[in-house]
């Protein structure tokens, strides 16, 4: 069993006072101004959930946090120092503590939160028992002293008598109210100071997990017990696992959306999954499905739309998390993937459309490459400044023959070569471009098996 001593201190988020954290609970009171701050399962894996935990400075959730990790053989009593050997504190565990045999305090034991068991951590030690009521409250109520204070009101001079459950003490005597200052405040509820405190971790716990999140049998009700592992690599291959259940699939991305993406990857993903995924309002969730060629059309669409709202006027969503560039890589992904349907296509170009003429060259010809762009469609796009997007709508099967006919006489030869190879040209047209000052579409005419064969062996032998 391997022993870690942390110390962690922070600042109040309501004062900046300073606020040891002594335990792992969920939210903490400050000892200065009473005012509560929120410490939930994310923080606490952030600050010490780490694989390779050391000593350093966090910045988590708009907080700074100080770390210093110690790795000593055992636990250690808070009044003595006396260790306190690893397998007494295991031992005491159901009982929820263990007496120092130097100086006989108690030492608190308890399991922690069950993420953190999955982790391989057994046991946590010597929590400070006024930041983790025995009656499992998180935050110490004011207490009322046993014997009052005399305080002088500051207003009237009247005597009153104090015990430390407020903070403002009204005065009987002019009706004023006074503020206890820090010294007196301070007798009744002691500044804590930081200490500390120890996690128990069974050794090589992490790798065992990750090894039974990839194994093809694990059962899909482990792996929904996986599912709540603080490793990210373990969750990561629940996620893709073929085995585990819808339910599990939804509570991870619902929880972590950058776990959307390996979900995606599940070979067995459930095709309820694909309009929750779709939509996400997340980029790289949204582009991985625009380019992906087993995506449902809905769930392709539904990302179209997804775009068209984020180029819309009246969008009011976080604008800094999904960028112009961002919404061209989404557009990309859709104009690439030969699942996407023609309707979508179109939405796409006029999508595409809305944007600066700097960003659609691709895009364009993209689309001009897409099987299943319409007809409607190409004739648009054959009027391109962009010579590759001219030169694809040439080559696509479905562009309509007047389109073709105006390619034949554009200013780039491999524009014109490109329609020089295709079937169903008029003669008239293939004669031209047989005499096409370019070579290449001279050639490629020639060998067009409509070419009019006549016309060459005149154009050949003369006559």
């Amino acid at each position: 069993m391997r022993t870690i001593a942390v110390q962690l201190r922070t600042s109040c988020s309501t004062c900046g006072s300073p606020l040891p954290l002594n335990a792992m609970v969920p939210r903490l009171a400050c000892a200065a101004c009473g005012g509560q701050n929120t410490l939930g399962d994310a923080f606490w894996t952030a600050v010490l959930g780490d694989a390779d935990l050391s000593s350093s400075t966090i910045i988590t959730q708009g907080r700074e946090v100080a770390l210093e990790v110690e790795r000593p053989e055992h636990p250690a009593c808070a009044k003595c120092g006396a260790e306190i050997p690893v397998d007494a504190a295991l031992a005491g565990a159901e009982a929820g503590g263990v007496d120092c045999v130097g100086c006989g305090t108690r030492t608190l034991l308890r399991a922690p939160p069950r993420p953190w068991v999955l982790s391989g951590f057994r046991l946590l030690v010597g929590e400070d028992a006024l930041q983790l009521p025995a009656a499992g409250a998180t935050v110490e109520a004011p207490r009322a002293a046993s014997a009052p204070i005399a305080f002088n009101c500051p207003t009237c001079g009247g005597v009153l008598q104090v015990d430390g459950s407020a903070r403002v003490v009204r005065c009987a005597y002019c009706s004023g109210s006074a503020y206890l200052p820090d010294d007196l405040w301070h007798v009744f509820h002691p500044v804590p100071v930081t200490r500390p405190w120890y996690l128990l971790q069974e050794p090589g716990a992490r790798k065992r997990a990750r090894k039974e999140a990839e194994d093809p049998a694990t059962s899909p009700e482990r792996l929904d017990e996986l599912a709540q592992h603080m490793d990210p690599e373990v969750r990561e291959a629940v996620a893709r696992h073929p085995r585990t259940p819808e339910a599990t699939l939804r509570r991870l991305v619902e929880a972590d959306d950058s776990l959307a993406t390996e979900v995606l990857d599940n070979p067995s993903l459930p095709a309820s999954m694909w309009p929750v995924l779709a939509g996400m309002d997340t980029r790289w969730v949204l582009e991985k499905i625009a380019g992906m060629p087993n995506a449902p059309a809905d769930a392709l669409r539904t990302v179209a739309d997804q775009v068209a709202a984020r180029l819309s006027d009246d969008w009011e969503g976080d604008e800094d998390s999904f960028d112009a560039s961002d919404v061209n890589d989404v557009l990309e992904a859709l104009a690439g993937n030969p699942a996407t349907p023609s309707g979508v296509l179109v939405d796409v170009a006029r999508l595409n459309g809305e944007r600066v003429p700097s960003d659609r060259a691709d895009l364009d010809e993209a689309l001009a490459k897409h099987a299943g762009t319409p007809p409607e469609l190409l004739a648009p796009l054959a009027r391109s400044d962009d010579e590759s997007v001219r030169e694809a709508v040439a080559a696509h099967p479905q562009t309509p023959p007047n389109v073709l006919e105006m390619l034949s006489a554009d200013p780039e030869w491999s524009v014109r070569e490109a329609v020089a190879k295709r079937t169903g040209l008029s003669a008239e047209t293939l004669k031209r471009l047989g005499k096409d000052d370019d070579s290449s579409v001279r050639e490629a005419a020639r060998a067009n098996p409509g070419y009019p064969r006549f016309s060459l062996f005149r154009t050949l032998f003369g006559g």
